[in-house]
């Protein structure tokens, strides 16, 4: 007989894949007994048919350092509970079969020697050696990390279940949830098939049913399944058991030995999405039918690598499904629409080998109300409400299939469910030759090309066949003016008679300011750390605008509501889509600006940083003296329905003055030059103001004090020079066309040592040279006087460059032109 469910649980875990299990083993290893419910058996959905590959290097340095955890662990979990894992440290290899895959891989050998990680360059002849049955004539190189393995996923969910269980953790298979209990806007218990469980946090780790379960309670975690494909040969004579994962990106396959056979799977540039009509409930350990239509070109390349797999005997053809999310990450933390709900899900074909980090940081998240490392890519309140949309997961889904391999560079743009979110002047931009990428559904000009060629198709991760065009922009920045479309940026009003207490506890800057002023500062979490950038203009005694990146509209929401108490008189409202977001900049902006409104512009009336309410063209808007480009600039914040008028009229002032639009290639290239910090490269949650030279944004002496500002006094009364700082770097002696280019995670060295690396990197098309942002680390402090000392190197695709560090930027670097 079944053991009864408990009556209440410190947490319930939902799903039996390995991410619940993992959460659930690594909350039992910090005293949390939680129960985990899986509606069939542990395993069942897509964890027992994953390939099982464990890689470390990620993109962050927070993620690899997780990653690294999850290949310990695996290791380690067979000695702990007596169940094999299947664990082998067989390694893996990447090829390059171009130019631009060698040179990223030179990039990835950078950054793994910069995170600790042993790897190797192969040669063509070396990769010959050590994959014999496959041809290598075309192959440019391969890249090594031999502390990379495999794993049996099967065994080592068992292995996390049992040291979870051995620690008091309860799992109930056979127990479907059938609804969320919610009171007051908070979970307050999970309801299933067996009875109730009163809970007030519960983790949703559902994998492909995690996107309508959370519809069904007004949660959007965007995800789809999709099928994937993989074969599986006859045992092969002579493949070793530690024979090295191979990877080949341009052919979006990869390879690794299975039980003596080799396992050959594909991710298809667009895949198959599945169950359009819903899962079936009796959906367990299931494949499905191999389509050898929609397989065949994978398949084809698969022969042509290995031309003896003709020969060979095929066992099995495998099809099973995996959830895929829109952007191609997962979603990890807090729910921001339902207290107490947590998400883990939607992991891209890399549950396994994330399944340890993500394990570890969930437990910390539902015990700690924080990760100990940045999540930032991966946090749940990234997700949009469009998101919920089923046909758009549905489409987006299938391309995101091909997310995984290809080449990627800034030219590569996704097809599919584009044209979701449209600013109000978006066919005048195409009008004007816009190239539009996509981000979080907003179809954004990135450059304009009056010849309308629209994105090239010459892969480069340096000069691009668009360069030109953004270097035009970037020199009528300097010496005209541009106009900017940023109305995809979210606008959040914060009003009520507390609503400068809700902004003042999560900022680290003064909010009750004048009416007219605009303050830049960051939203702030209790250790100091970053967790949002942005401009707050006071537009009345009770109300206020909050300007953040796209990417951040709900995010920031959340985090205001979050961290206001509960008795407070405010509201937060939405107003992304109410207004529309125009900013002019350069010499010529202030000339071309009082064309169209007769209120004074002139820097002794409108100084930087204030904001005013005039009248402009035929409307009324609210007007922000800022600039990301270090120019003149100005910011229109007007109601949608005045943006055609207002554009027309600046077009028409600005048209004798050389007026051109810019798009946001051009503003990265400037704001890089001027050192300004992008939040999400260069600044993030574990990155204080005062490592980031953004100090001057704080006051510590607010009133009622901020989330964060123990930890900033402590770090302030240690120093003035704090042990990690962020800096600006050029480099001489790279041409523009020439490179390799600044990116991003380029290590810096001194002395023999690295002691930082790159956040964020491009050309400057005002200064004609390769500029960039950088970390740099010093336990004896990030001082003036051991940055002047100088000596320091980049390494960039394995190559060393002396570079220029200082704390403020190279162009204008006493802000003349922007405060002029």
């Amino acid at each position: 007989m079944p053991l009864a469910l408990p009556e209440k649980a410190p947490v319930v875990v939902i799903g039996g894949g390995i991410t619940g299990v993992s959460t659930l083993y690594h909350l039992a290893k910090r005293g949390v007994p939680a129960v985990l419910l899986e509606r069939k058996k542990l395993a069942s959905g897509t964890t027992w048919h994953a390939a099982g590959i464990v890689g470390q290097l990620r993109d962050s340095t927070a993620q690899t350092e997780l990653g690294k955890y999850t290949a310990r662990l695996f290791q380690e979990l067979e000695a702990e509970t007596g169940q094999a894992t299947g664990y082998k440290q067989n390694g893996t290899i990447n090829l390059a079969l171009s130019d631009i895959r060698h040179e990223q891989l030179l990039r990835s050998q950078d950054h793994a020697t910069r995170m600790g990680v042993e790897s190797f360059l192969l040669s063509s002849d070396e990769v010959q050696a050590r994959w014999p049955w496959i041809r290598t004539d075309d192959v440019r190189s391969g890249f090594h990390v031999p502390s990379n393995g495999q794993v049996n996923p099967l065994d080592v969910t068992v292995a996390l279940s049992k040291g979870a269980r051995n620690l008091g953790a309860q799992v109930f298979e056979e127990t479907a949830v059938t609804r969320l209990l919610v009171k007051d806007g908070r979970v307050t218990g999970v309801e299933t098939d067996r009875g109730v469980i009163a809970t007030r946090q519960v983790l949703l780790a559902g994998g492909m049913w995690s996107h309508l379960f959370a519809k069904a309670h007004g949660v959007t975690v965007p995800l789809h399944a999709c099928e994937h494909f993989y074969i599986v040969t006859e045992p092969m004579a002579g493949l070793p058991s530690g024979q090295p994962i191979l990877n080949i990106s341009e052919e979006r396959t990869y390879w690794k030995e299975d039980a003596g056979k080799l396992l050959i799977g594909g991710f298809e540039e667009l895949g198959k999405a599945w169950a359009k009509n819903g899962i079936p409930g009796s959906f367990e350990f299931d494949e499905l039918p191999f389509d050898m239509e929609h397989a065949e070109p994978e398949l084809e390349r698969m022969f042509a690598r290995m031309p003896a797999l003709a020969n060979m005997g095929i066992q099995t053809f495998f099809n099973g499904p995996e959830s895929f999310t829109p952007d191609g990450r997962p979603y990890l933390g807090p729910a921001p629409e339902l207290a107490g709900l947590f998400l883990a899900t939607g992991m891209n074909s890399n549950g396994i080998l994330n399944s340890g980090g993500v394990g570890l940081t969930m437990a910390e998240w539902l015990i700690d109300g924080a990760p100990s490392r940045s999540m930032l890519p991966l946090l749940a309140a990234r997700a949009h409400p469009f998101q919920a949309n089923t046909a758009y997961n549905r489409e987006r889904a299938a391309e995101s299939v091909g997310f995984h391999y290809g080449l990627h560079w800034p030219g590569r743009q996704v097809t599919s469910a584009r044209g979701v979110r449209r600013v109000p002047l978006h066919d005048r931009l195409v009008q004007a030759g816009a190239a539009f990428a996509e981000r979080i559904g907003w179809e954004i000009p990135m450059f304009f090309d009056s010849a309308h060629k629209g994105w090239p198709t010459r892969a480069s991760i340096g000069w691009q066949d668009w360069s030109p065009m953004v270097k035009a922009e970037c020199l009528a920045a300097r010496d005209r003016a541009v106009l900017l479309d940023q109305s995809m940026y979210a606008k959040i009003i914060v009003q009520g008679p507390d609503a400068v207490k809700a902004l003042n506890r999560v900022c680290g800057g003064e909010i009750d300011v004048p009416v007219g002023t605009s303050v830049y500062t960051q939203f702030l979490n209790t250790r100091g750390g970053i967790e949002a950038d942005v401009t707050i203009t006071r537009i009345a005694l009770g109300g206020f605008v909050v300007i953040t990146g796209h990417p951040s509209q709900m995010r920031d929401q959340s985090w205001i509501k979050s961290n206001a108490d509960a008795d407070w008189r405010f509201e937060v409202f939405d107003a992304t889509a109410a207004y529309s977001l125009l900013t002019i900049h350069g010499p010529k902006s202030r000339v071309i600006l009082a064309g169209i409104s007769d209120d004074d512009l002139s820097n002794a009336a409108f100084p930087f940083g204030a904001a005013k309410e005039i009248d402009i063209a035929h409307a009324r808007a609210w007007v922000i003296r800022r600039s990301f480009l270090g120019e003149l600039g100005f910011e229109i914040l007007l109601s949608a329905e005045f943006t055609q008028g207002v554009f027309e009229a600046l077009e028409q002032a600005g048209e004798k003055h050389g007026l051109r639009p810019m798009g946001m290639f051009a503003m990265n290239a400037c704001r890089l030059e001027k050192g300004f910090r992008h939040f999400g490269h260069d600044i993030g949650e574990d990155d204080t103001p005062f490592e980031t030279g953004l100090g001057f944004a704080v006051s510590l002496d607010k009133p009622d004090g901020f989330l964060g500002r123990a930890a900033l006094r402590t770090q302030k009364a240690n120093g003035a020079a704090t042990q990690t700082r962020t800096v600006a770097i050029l480099i001489d002696g790279i041409t523009e066309k020439d490179g390799p280019y600044l990116i991003h995670n380029e290590p810096i060295w001194r002395d023999g040592q690295i002691v930082g690396h790159v956040t964020s990197g491009g050309w400057g098309h005002r200064l004609e040279r390769l500029v960039g942002l950088a970390s740099l680390h010093n336990d004896n402090g990030v001082s003036k006087a051991w940055i002047d000392e100088g000596g320091f190197t980049a390494q960039i695709a394995g190559a060393f460059y002396p570079i220029k560090v200082q704390l403020g930027p190279s162009y204008d670097p006493k802000g003349e032109r922007m405060r002029g």
